[in-house]
């Protein structure tokens, strides 16, 4: 495993409480950063550069800068253009999910309606991305 962090992006403050959680379950010794707005931490990216992310989480519907916007900026920067972005929200919509998959996201994935589907979903993407 890497000491590089996951990184989790969403203004819904029971939402980033759920992940934290299932990462804390299922990766315990895994550094995660979260963040309630895309613009804290496209801050910190832009401050900390020699700790990048490993993988990000990103969900699309945020105040201040949206998921996408965010999406946009990490993938204009050649320092940051290959780290996976995973677009997580609660749209479903194709729409939705071919415009950020055609900025650049490496996966679009709805929101889990279960804890247990998160889990899962969450190790499927971290063994797929971080090992």
């Amino acid at each position: 495993m890497t000491n590089r962090p996951l990184i989790y992006i969403d203004d819904d403050e029971d939402d980033r409480m759920l992940f934290e959680e299932a990462i804390d379950e299922l990766f315990p010794k895994m550094p995660l950063e979260s963040y309630d707005n895309a613009v804290k931490f496209l801050e910190r990216l832009s401050k900390d550069v020699s700790n990048l992310p490993k993988l990000i989480f990103l969900d699309l519907n945020m105040p201040l800068l949206t998921g996408f916007e965010c999406l946009k900026r990490i993938r204009k920067n050649m320092l940051f253009s290959d780290i996976p972005v995973i677009i997580y929200s609660t749209s479903n919509n194709v729409s939705d999910k071919e415009k950020c998959i055609g900025a650049g996201a490496n996966m679009f994935v709805t929101k889990s309606k279960s804890f247990d589907e998160m889990k899962q979903m969450l190790t499927e993407i971290v063994d797929k991305f971080m090992y």
